[in-house]
């Protein structure tokens, strides 16, 4: 996924999973980031972030609302 900023600026990244749903009649997007790490305290706030920027691209994509998700396996 790509996604461009106002000020031409893009972040690339590749979605481990992204699925749509339908809840209460509308449709939702769910974007999962999967994390491998031992321990993934000290960067949850990075991961976070990354996770929301892909649910941004893909709510700017499908014009549908998303969310995300971060999962540690």
């Amino acid at each position: 996924m790509v996604l461009r900023f106002p000020d031409g600026s893009l972040v690339e990244g590749v979605l481990d999973l992204a699925f749509r749903e339908v809840e209460a009649g509308a449709p939702i997007w769910t974007v999962v980031d999967f994390k491998t790490d031992v321990e993934i305290a000290g960067r949850r706030e990075d991961y976070e972030r990354q996770v929301s920027l892909y649910a941004k691209a893909v709510a700017e994509a499908t014009g549908e609302p998303t969310r995300g998700v971060l999962l540690s396996v």
